[in-house]
């Protein structure tokens, strides 16, 4: 990561860089942009393969707006239900914090993992989540976009229905207000 720059990360997807750039080009009062001033719409390569998820319930994800990509990777579509309830009981917390963090701090979040899909084939993947100020205070957005970072699969292979994703690394994206300790 690049000290100088808040939000400078190499990143291994093009579609990664690509949103990294737009949110840093988001106008903003302070260091987290308001939701009202991003527009989906005008990253539309992003759209298939974007969540965003609505943090102002406790101990609530809300997924409001799952894009088609990750629609048919799910099998249905979870747009308005609780996040955790699409995660094994026993990983419920660790998703949680997962949300709360980078939007309590607030940083970005780069997560490496791979998705494993119910005819055994498995894709290595690249989400960044950036957060969102809810333009009525009531709390946080995070947007995430994913990107197939599995070369041999070509870009986003149709591997049928995902059972389960995995997480073999979690990174703070410092946006201008640090990054939280290792610890959080």
């Amino acid at each position: 990561m690049d000290g100088d720059q808040p939000g400078l990360m190499m990143f291994i997807a093009e579609a990664s860089n690509a949103w990294a750039r737009h949110w840093r080009s988001l106008p903003r009062d302070g260091v987290v942009p308001l939701r009202s001033v991003f527009d989906p719409l005008n990253v539309p390569a992003l759209i298939p393969h974007m969540m965003i998820c609505d943090l102002s319930e406790p101990d609530v994800v809300r997924i409001r707006l799952m894009g088609t990509g990750m629609v048919s990777s799910f099998g249905f579509d979870p747009t308005g239900r609780d996040y955790l309830d699409l995660v094994a009981p026993e990983r419920r917390a660790a998703a949680l914090e997962g949300f709360t963090v980078p939007a309590g701090h607030p940083c970005g979040m780069r997560v490496l993992g791979e998705n494993r899909f119910e005819n055994g084939k498995v894709m290595a993947v690249e989400t960044v989540a950036f957060p969102f100020r809810r333009d009525d205070g009531a709390g946080m957005h995070l947007v995430f976009v994913g990107s197939n970072i599995d070369t041999t699969l070509g870009p986003w292979p149709d591997l049928g229905r995902t059972t389960t994703f995995h997480v073999f690394e979690r990174q703070f994206i410092d946006i201008g207000a640090g990054i939280p300790d290792a610890g959080s």
